[in-house]
């Protein structure tokens, strides 16, 4: 009998964790089980019980000792056993696992002497970067657009999205296709996806393009970083409209491009050669509706750009975002189907007209720079997910795609025009609305220029967050205004966005 009390005490003596330091608290939400197995895990995590101590008390006998039953001291337990901090010894007990997880998942520290202060190294190709976003503001993607009615421009839709539609897709081609789409896929993009965006481009933008020609990639930056990177050595020449899409500008200035703003009149991108400034390896621009002043490009301006690429040994990359929201005439077509001499790449996005999250786009190279940019495209993601271009290729060649942009078309135009009337009715006194022939988003300019600081200063207070036009300059030096969004929401939360800018500026 002596020799067994000893045996107990002896135990006791070696458990390995001073037990009355826990302390459960029965007014939290955390299970108590959880709230035990945490600070027994965290007490062996920090190792500070000694080699001997390895030995933990019975279920029974912590279970009286907290005041607890002894089923939510098994809990805990079992649950420290499934990670490895635990193991069972059948009439022995339980022990102190050796050794422990974090030795596996954590490396070891060498101790070195203490690191001397240096200025954090940073590539100049990232300082280029035209970008002053940090933290937590990359969190809303390029916009920065929260939640709500912030009447930001480029914003689709993406209540009005055939979700059901879509999901049914999804569980066809998966049911289909099965383990065939969990592996690696094509550079270039899925096969059948090609043959559907060929021949939609072929019909409704007027291009001449086969399936070969076309890339599937993550978007429209990606299509501009990527035709940069196969036409452009670091330092040469890229032409950008002035004002203009700022992703464009940091695109090219991330490959290594000396960018160059080019002027915007009334027929599109100012294109005449200047003695002062080198020739174009690439001229970026978006000819169906420019961005942001929704000037629509002659036909005139359109063949001369072409033939001025033609004789620069240049490329353009055309940017054709929004041809499908025209609300007036026809669109004219694509630069792509008026180039003869390959010379133009053409660049289409799926994001803006389905949902930005998808994150689908698509270019049509001239043939003989196909190879050069899967290349490239390999380099940088190997390809968008086959997943989801499996979807889009069934959305597109059941005609779902049309149907979307149609129904889309109608909604927005509506939107537009409630948009115009709502505008003017409350805010004529201190803006000209300039009403472009197609796209997302309207230019209101200041009547008068004192005004733009208190407009600035209202937009950030009360949310409504329209972008002021200088944003989008370069070197241009525009009078003030500001670029409004309508497409992502109803003609009553428009109302109420406008009736509260226009009583804020009052």
């Amino acid at each position: 009998m002596a020799n067994q009390k000893s045996c107990l005490k002896k135990r006791h003596h070696r458990s390995i964790i001073a037990f009355e330091m826990i302390r459960l608290d029965r007014e939290s939400a955390e299970p108590l089980h959880q709230q035990l197995y945490r600070q027994i895990r965290d007490e062996l995590k920090s190792g500070s019980f000694t080699d001997g101590a390895t030995r933990l008390p019975s279920s029974r006998s912590l279970a009286i000792d907290l005041g607890i039953s002894r089923l939510t001291v098994k809990l805990a337990f079992s649950k420290l056993n499934a990670e490895g901090y635990l193991r069972s010894q059948d009439r022995s007990g339980t022990f102190v696992a050796k050794p422990l997880p974090e030795t596996f998942l954590n490396a070891a520290r060498p101790t070195t002497s203490p690191a001397i202060e240096r200025p954090l190294h940073i590539s100049d190709r990232v300082k280029a970067i035209p970008d002053h976003r940090v933290g937590k503001q990359f969190d809303l993607g390029i916009s920065e657009a929260t939640a709500g009615v912030s009447l930001i421009p480029g914003h689709p839709a993406v209540d009005e999205f055939p979700i059901a539609v879509w999901e049914r897709f999804r569980a066809q081609v998966l049911a289909k296709k099965g383990a065939h789409l969990l592996r690696y896929g094509s550079n270039r993009g899925d096969e059948d996806l090609r043959k559907a965006i060929a021949t939609y481009l072929c019909d409704f933008r007027g291009a001449h393009c086969h399936p070969d020609q076309i890339i599937i990639v993550a978007g429209m930056q990606q299509a501009m970083l990527m035709s940069a990177m196969t036409v452009l050595n670091p330092g040469e020449a890229a032409w950008v409209e002035d004002p203009g899409y700022q992703q464009a500008r940091r695109a090219f200035i991330f490959a290594g491009a000396a960018v160059v703003p080019r002027p915007i009149d009334q027929e599109g991108i100012v294109i005449a050669k200047s003695s002062k400034k080198p020739l174009p390896r690439i001229v970026y621009t978006t000819p169906s509706c420019q961005f942001p002043l929704g000037v629509t490009m002659s036909f005139r301006r359109r063949t001369a750009l072409i033939d001025f690429v033609r004789d620069s040994d240049a490329f353009v990359l055309e940017d054709d975002y929004n041809s499908e929201f025209r609300f007036n005439d026809p669109p004219l077509p694509c630069l792509q189907g008026l180039d003869s001499y390959g010379r133009v790449i053409y660049a289409g996005t799926i994001s803006k007209i389905l949902y930005p999250s998808l994150r689908l786009g698509y270019i049509v190279v001239p043939e003989q720079l196909v190879d050069s940019m899967a290349k490239v495209r390999s380099v940088m993601d190997q390809h968008s997910p086959t997943i989801d271009q499996a979807i889009l290729a069934r959305f597109i060649t059941e005609g779902f795609f049309l149907s979307h942009i149609k129904r889309m078309r109608k909604i927005y135009s509506e939107r537009r025009e409630f948009f115009i009337n709502e505008f003017n009715k409350l805010l004529s006194d201190r803006f000209i609305l300039q009403i472009p022939e197609a796209g997302l988003h309207l230019v209101a300019w200041l009547r008068r220029e004192a005004d733009f600081a208190k407009v600035a200063r209202v937009r950030a207070e009360i949310g409504i967050k329209p972008v002021a036009l200088s944003f989008f300059c370069i070197a241009a030096k525009l009078k003030p205004a500001f670029v409004f969004g309508f497409a992502a929401w109803t003609p009553a939360q428009i109302r109420e966005s406008l009736l509260r800018l226009a009583s804020a500026l009052r």
